[in-house]
């Protein structure tokens, strides 16, 4: 017994007739004929009476056919509740990002929501190299990170999505010297500023590359706040460092009392942004539907 016999039985008793079940099912009469005859056979009765005039079910055959629609709507229930499964695994999708991206991510979703999305987020600011960890432990579903060059082989074994790509800046107050002065830092200009940095593993390491290179700089102190940096760089006039696009996408950073200064060829401060998850982390359409969305807005705000 398979289920396309269940189907054949089904469909000859709602339609009294082999030849018109047949043809609804895309199948010979001479094949839908046997089909009933072996099933009939494995169950030992008798579910048909055959005539030139059509098929009529025996009274057996009216138990077992409605056992057979029984079995069929579960089987349209078991389908129908994969597909449910598939359209909404992941109900709430775990999101960590860079500094900066929270902005368009929550605002992507406000604007889903209000479209009855049913579509649920958790979305935590992160560095690069915390979300990569997190994503590899199971500790979130995607995340949206910057990544150089030098550390592109940490993802190798996860699915990156690049979106755009970017540069590490330095940002100093329109009010400083420095902002009226200068379109690319130097090297001597640098050495000479006091810093707050956000405890970023790229900042990190290229204060690291340049202090090698260079000598010792004043890193005035480090922070994942980025409205005490932001205040820093304003009233204490240091200057911080940082990816280009957590600027451009952060809604509350100061754009007309900040500006960015490009860094001198000093060494490759150039970054691909992009999504990060597991290969075998299978997000719902709800939740694919939903990234574009995000990469959309990203686009249209660059």
């Amino acid at each position: 017994m398979n289920i396309e016999q269940l189907t054949y039985i089904v469909e000859v008793a709602k339609t009294k007739s082999l030849a018109k079940a047949a043809e609804i099912l895309n199948i010979s009469q001479s094949g839908l004929s046997q089909a009933i005859s072996r099933l009939e056979s494995e169950l030992n009765i008798k579910l048909f009476i055959r005539s030139r005039t059509g098929a009529v079910t025996t009274k057996e055959g009216d138990a077992i056919i409605e056992k057979a629609q029984d079995a069929l709507y579960a089987l349209y229930q078991i389908k129908a509740e994969a597909k449910h499964q598939l359209n909404n695994i992941n109900d709430l999708l775990r999101i960590s990002a860079i500094p900066g991206l929270a902005g368009p991510i929550i605002d992507t979703y406000i604007l889903l929501k209000q479209k009855e999305s049913t579509l649920k987020i958790e979305v935590n600011e992160k560095a690069s190299m915390e979300i990569i960890e997190d994503i590899k432990d199971d500790k979130t579903d995607i995340g949206f990170i910057a990544i150089n060059k030098a550390s592109i082989d940490l993802v190798s074994d996860l699915h990156f999505i690049p979106v755009m790509n970017g540069k590490i800046s330095v940002y100093t107050s329109i009010d400083s010297p420095l902002a009226n002065t200068m379109e690319r830092m130097t090297v001597d200009l640098l050495k000479t500023q006091k810093f707050v940095l956000y405890k970023d593993e790229y900042v990190q390491n290229f204060i690291n590359n340049f202090q090698r290179l260079y000598g010792p700089i004043d890193v005035f102190f480090k922070t994942t706040n980025l409205d005490v940096i932001t205040k820093a760089v304003m009233e204490l006039g240091a200057v911080t460092i940082g990816h280009d696009i957590s600027a451009v996408f952060n809604h509350s950073f100061p754009s007309d009392t900040v500006k960015a200064i490009e860094i001198a060829d000093l060494s490759d401060t150039s970054f691909r942004f992009g999504w990060l998850k597991k290969h075998d982390n299978k997000l719902s359409n709800e939740a694919k539907h939903y990234i574009e969305e995000v990469n959309k807005m990203l686009w249209r705000q660059q």
